[in-house]
C-alpha cells in the first residue's frame, strides 16, 4: 500500500492543474471540468448520462480547471447500484468521467488511484456528481471529488 496522500480538502482553493477548458460549448469529452455534467445536458439538449462527474487532484478546484491525475496513472471510478452491479469507469485526461448505462439508484462511488482509495459515505439517488461536489460543497458533499 503506497504512502497516505494529503488531506485533499485541507488544501487551499486553486486549480492545481493550471490548466483550463477554454473552448465553451464545443462538444468534448473534455469539456467543462467540474461543472454539473447532467444538469448542463438536459439544460442544451447533451448527450444523456446516467452517472458523470470530475475527479481533482484536490477538494477546491473551480469549474472549468482541468482536473485527472496529472500523469500520474489512470483514476477509476467504481460505481455500485443498488442492485449490487458495479460500473467501473475511467477518468479522461481532465477527469472528467460518464456513463449512459443504466444502473440501480441509489448509487455509491469509490475512487481508486495508485494504490488508495475513497469511498462514498452516504448513497445517492442521483448520479449528476458535480452538483453536489462543487469547489466549496453542496447537500453534504466535502468540496470535489479528489483523488484519494
Amino acid at each position: 500500500m503506497a504512502d497516505a496522500a494529503p488531506d485533499p480538502f485541507a488544501a487551499e482553493p486553486t486549480c492545481t492543474s493550471n490548466s483550463f477548458w477554454t473552448e465553451g460549448n464545443r462538444e468534448s469529452p473534455a469539456m467543462h471540468p467540474g461543472d454539473a455534467c447532467i444538469t448542463c445536458h438536459s439544460l442544451l439538449d447533451g448527450p444523456a448520462f446516467t452517472v458523470a462527474g470530475t475527479v481533482f487532484a484536490s477538494g477546491h478546484e473551480p469549474v472549468d480547471c482541468n482536473g485527472g491525475s496529472a500523469g500520474g496513472g489512470p483514476v477509476t471510478i467504481e460505481i455500485k447500484g443498488a442492485d449490487e452491479r458495479v460500473l467501473v469507469l475511467t477518468a479522461n485526461s481532465v477527469g472528467n468521467f460518464y456513463s449512459a448505462q443504466a444502473v440501480s439508484f441509489p448509487i455509491t462511488a469509490t475512487i481508486k488511484y495508485q494504490d488508495r482509495e475513497r469511498s462514498m459515505t452516504l448513497a445517492q439517488a442521483e448520479g449528476d456528481c458535480n452538483s453536489c461536489h462543487t469547489q466549496t460543497g453542496s447537500n453534504g458533499a466535502p468540496g470535489r471529488i479528489a483523488l484519494p
